[in-house]
């Protein structure tokens, strides 16, 4: 792919950058954010997956061409990193602390990805940094952005993305990498479940909970993610606390499908995976009482 963003195996171009420059509220580069193209068949969605993220058929016009990449905006120079709502509203008494971990953002990235170039387009390499990136940037949010969902969400594409690198360049330990992020999204979603009920954290300034880019869920997509995260990668080595942890899930997913009745807070979707998701959570917590 060229500096242009256009995708020369196959002859289309696949993104743009704004007109508008953005200046980081951190170091203060001026700088420009790629987008993705849409339309003219570059894009075929398919079904969603049991964690509700959407998948694609390959295009004859783009060959490879993942949503997934763009959303969060990177300053190129000291890869302050947060979506593009949130990109200027770091903590002003933060500001100092987040340009002195310029280095050590730099180096921690190196660690995952030793070539990385922000100021070229994206590529699942950089698009997987983004993510990365972001969950440490969220620290220096306040409150009322919603940091830990922030964290959550990111923690949860990113591991995605490991995904994709893992079936894309298999024995590169991405596997491992995407596991370890998946439990870090585990803890973030019960966190935010938890910080949302004493007031610590506020959600109402979230405009796309998610968990994807082409269907917002609602809160009712961070119930059931937390509650799938919990089941697929929460740790414990306590079986009873394990169980108790499941008991609450179990409740928590049995109030998502309520009626049964589907509504546009309540996608059919969401409802057919919560009804399955329930029926796990009870069967691991018999085994769990079993051992």
């Amino acid at each position: 792919m060229d500096k242009e963003g256009q995708d020369k195996s196959a002859g289309v171009r696949v993104s743009y950058y704004l007109k508008n420059p953005i200046t980081c509220p951190v170091c203060g580069d001026v700088f420009k954010k790629e987008e993705m193209l849409t339309g003219r068949g570059r894009l075929i969605a398919r079904q969603t997956t049991d964690e509700l993220r959407r998948t694609y058929e390959p295009s004859k016009k783009v060959r490879e061409l993942n949503p997934l990449i763009y959303p969060v905006t990177v300053c190129p120079s000291c890869y302050y990193s947060a979506y593009p709502e949130d990109f200027p509203s770091i903590v002003k008494e933060h500001t100092g602390i987040a340009l002195s971990q310029k280095t050590k953002r730099i180096h921690d990235i190196s660690l995952f990805f030793p070539i990385v170039d922000f100021r070229r387009p994206r590529n699942l390499f950089t698009g997987a940094a983004s993510y990365i990136l972001a969950v440490g940037c969220y620290s220096f949010m306040p409150k009322d952005r919603a940091p830990s969902f922030k964290k959550g969400l990111s923690a949860l594409r990113a591991a995605w993305l490991f995904g994709d690198l893992e079936d894309k360049y298999p024995g590169q330990n991405f596997g491992k990498l995407k596991r370890l992020l998946y439990c870090k999204a585990a803890d973030f979603y019960e966190r935010t479940i938890a910080y949302s009920q004493t007031g610590e954290e506020r959600i109402e300034s979230v405009k796309h909970f998610g968990p994807d880019l082409d269907k917002n869920y609602g809160f009712q997509g961070i119930l059931f993610i937390a509650s799938l995260l919990l089941f697929k990668y929460g740790q414990s080595s306590d079986t009873e606390e394990r169980a108790h942890k499941l008991e609450s899930a179990k409740r928590t997913i049995s109030r998502i499908f309520g009626s049964g009745k589907s509504s546009k807070s309540k996608p059919s979707q969401i409802l057919d995976l919560s009804k399955d998701l329930y029926e796990m959570i009870g069967t691991e917590i018999e085994r769990l009482k079993g051992e």
